[in-house]
């Protein structure tokens, strides 16, 4: 553990695992760096891959289960943060740190959460008042390699006597992120010319802030939260940008409230999202030309739900409605205002059947009512002409079930149908270098997982060891109109329904602890992916940025004030495109950390990320030019295509009371 002596988080984690009917994965950031963002974390965990725009400070996303980011809810303490305009969040600018938990369901999604989704949903958790070790305030501070910086400072505390909680947290983290790295100069087959290039326009800075108040039995919370981040925007290898920037400020509101009336218990939930972007780009790097753009969404919703306990049964239904308002304005005046507006609901109902004590049957059913009113387009084959509204009627039915094979044992699958909505920008463009497709189709699809759990309450080995996890599941999923951009000219794209595409793999995740002083966690996915497509040259070939293997392992040994951990993170190969004309060539990455408690509450941690150093990975060259030329060097890579930084050191006090 490298943030304190973290409490042990395994007995309620062994208890959602055996005892929720979806497969959820808990992260707990005190077992994580300071300066770790939600999607590092995440993409530690099994099913999980991280997709960055590369380096520190970039824009980072999820892909669960070989699902694109935009399939995966994203919610801060069930606030759903799905926008009109964009189809995914950058979970890059939230700081773990600022969260109590952060709850990954993989596949099935309780129908409290939504209820839909083919890659699951995530739920990032406040906690309120003190710690588990009942400490009130909490502060770090570090620095590091390439400019890497970050201050930040937690107050959670009771008041009137227990009977109200809070969580107050602000924040800073920034880099220059000026690494190295090495450079092909786009030409593999002629290693004369490869180099090492620092990597340029790539500092950010950002700040996030946050206070919550709840009564302590949960019945009524609310809060806010703001995050700010300017950036740089350096762009791909082959096409650096050199002056391209975006800031963004977001600020969410919510209130929970929590009340029975008779045997029913019920939860209403309102919130207010607004989101604020400024694109500049004055060499025209990322677009058509020189631009200067800014963006506005606009979100508000509200939602009950109700549950019913019905002869040991229990019965859930739901309503929900959001509406929704963007707008696209170039600061220049060269172009005209694009704004759209998006009115919806939903109903919901679950039925969780016990058929005996050991086997629960839920199915669920989510119907989705989406009205989208867009402007009158002004490029494209569509310009000058008026676009219809446009009505959206989605259902998203799904089943469940649970059977508690022994009280360590848990049998779960799950099965059903998912649907994602276009954004305006798919739909209506963005009046920069995005032509909108105002007749595209939702996209949707089956999916389903079984699996089982292994997480025994006692000691195994003689008392050696006394905590073990193993989770095994497999997952297949069929997308039917899957949405991309696709490139028409130069740089201008559009989104189409290109068609189907089929996954299906298996995760394991495995952990145990022993002699209370050595953790070991590993988790595995295995992703089979293909294109199902007219097109000689697609059909069968895998989705991009989808590597087939994934591993991640850790080792964690605490004895007394001081700890220390090792990792490896690996991946096998992957492609850009869908025609596989690009390629990002495996990896394994290690690292490292210690920390030592060098006064009471007081802790002075070191990491060190990609401790071997590596940059330059050997990429098979398929065919090969002749038989003693068959790889090339090329750069350690993200999945999409963006150079990684090589070795670096980061140094942190933590200070606690």
């Amino acid at each position: 553990m490298i943030e304190g002596a973290a409490p042990d988080h395994a007995a309620r984690d062994r208890d959602r695992a055996l005892t929720d009917a979806p497969f959820v994965t808990i992260v707990h950031p005190d077992e994580h760096p300071a300066t770790a963002s939600v999607a590092d974390a995440l993409g530690q965990t099994a099913g999980v891959l991280t997709r960055s725009l590369g380096g520190l400070g970039a824009y980072e996303s999820v892909s669960v289960r070989g699902a694109e980011p935009g399939q995966t809810l994203v919610m801060i303490d069930g606030v759903p943060l799905a926008r009109l305009a964009q189809v995914t969040t950058d979970l890059g600018r939230f700081a773990l740190d600022s969260f109590g938990q952060v709850e990954l369901y993989r596949g099935a999604v309780p129908v409290e959460l939504g209820g839909a989704g083919v890659g699951g949903a995530l739920n990032l958790v406040t906690r309120l008042g003190p710690d588990d070790r009942g400490d009130t305030v909490r502060a770090s501070i570090g620095g590091g390699s390439f400019g890497a910086r970050h201050v930040r400072v937690h107050y959670g505390d009771a008041h009137l006597g227990g009977r109200l909680l809070s969580s107050t947290t602000i924040g800073y983290q920034g880099a220059t992120g000026d690494y190295t790295y090495y450079s092909d100069n786009g030409t593999p087959l002629n290693l004369g010319d490869d180099r090492y290039v620092v990597r340029a326009n790539n500092a950010f800075d950002q700040v996030d802030a946050s206070s919550r108040v709840g009564t302590s039995d949960g019945a009524v919370v609310g809060g806010v939260r703001a995050a700010w981040k300017h950036q740089g925007l350096p762009g791909s290898e082959e096409l650096p940008a050199l002056g391209a920037s975006l800031s963004t400020l977001d600020l969410v509101g919510d209130a929970h409230v929590q009340h029975a009336v008779g045997a029913a218990s019920a939860r209403e939930l309102g919130y207010v999202l607004v989101e604020t972007q400024t694109l500049d780009d004055p060499m025209g790097e990322l677009g058509l030309g020189a631009q200067q753009r800014g963006y506005l969404t606009l979100s508000g919703g509200a939602s009950s739900t109700w549950s019913l306990p019905v002869h040991g049964d229990r019965a859930t239904a739901g309503v929900e409605l959001r509406g929704d308002s963007f707008r696209d304005r170039d600061l220049g005046g060269a172009s005209p205002t694009t704004t759209g507006d998006r009115a919806g609901g939903a109903v919901l109902a679950s039925y969780d059947a016990v058929l005996d004590p050991t086997v629960t049957i839920t199915p669920a059913m989510r119907l989705d009512l989406v009205r989208t009113a867009p402007t009158p387009m002004d490029a494209g084959p569509t310009a000058g002409m008026p676009v219809p509204t446009r009505d959206d009627v989605v259902p998203s039915p799904r089943l469940t079930m649970r059977l508690a094979a022994s009280p360590d044992v848990a049998l779960k699958a799950s099965g059903g149908w998912y649907v994602r909505l276009p954004t305006l920008v798919e739909l209506f463009g963005d009046r920069g270098f995005v032509v909108g497709s105002p007749t595209l189709r939702p996209e949707r699809g089956p999916s389903g997982d079984c699996g089982i759990v292994w997480a025994p309450a006692r000691v195994l080995a003689g008392g050696a060891i006394d905590r073990v996890l193993v989770e095994a599941a497999g997952f297949v999923t069929r997308s039917d109109n899957t949405i991309a951009f696709i490139t028409t000219a130069g740089y201008v794209a559009r989104a189409a329904n290109i068609g189907q595409s089929e996954t299906a793999g298996a995760e394991l995740v495995a952990s145990a602890r022993a002699w209370r002083m050595l953790s070991l966690t590993a988790s595995y996915t295995e992703l089979h992916t293909a294109q199902v497509s007219d097109d000689p040259d697609l059909d069968g070939k895998p989705l991009p940025r989808s590597p087939e293997h994934v591993l991640y392992a850790r080792a964690d040994v605490v004895h007394g004030r001081a700890g220390g951990w090792i990792d490896v993170a690996a991946q096998s190969e992957s492609t850009l495109d869908p025609a596989e004309l690009g390629r990002v060539p495996g990896r394994a990455l290690v690292g490292a950390g210690a920390r030592v408690e060098v006064a009471a509450r007081v802790g002075l941690s070191l990491s060190v990320a990609n401790a071997l150093d590596l940059r330059v990975v050997q990429l098979p060259l398929v065919p090969p030019p002749s038989p003693t030329f068959t790889s090339t060097p090329t750069a350690l890579t993200d999945v999409g295509g963006y150079p990684l930084p090589g070795r670096s050191f980061y140094l942190s006090m933590d200070w606690s009371h």
